[in-house]
């Protein structure tokens, strides 16, 4: 089975690290968590 991937963007660090937390916890998901948005635009140009 292909493994979803997600990255968690939001600009409460404790916020997306606790939902990353939670989805990592998940078998079939893959969590990158970036804190604000620039961080999440480099984290989509390295996926790429």
């Amino acid at each position: 089975m292909a493994r979803i991937r997600v990255l968690v963007v939001d600009d409460h660090r404790i916020f997306a690290e606790s939902l990353a937390a939670a989805l990592a916890a998940e078998p079939d998901v893959e969590v990158a968590a970036a804190g604000s948005g620039p961080a999440a635009l480099r984290a989509l140009e390295r996926a790429a």
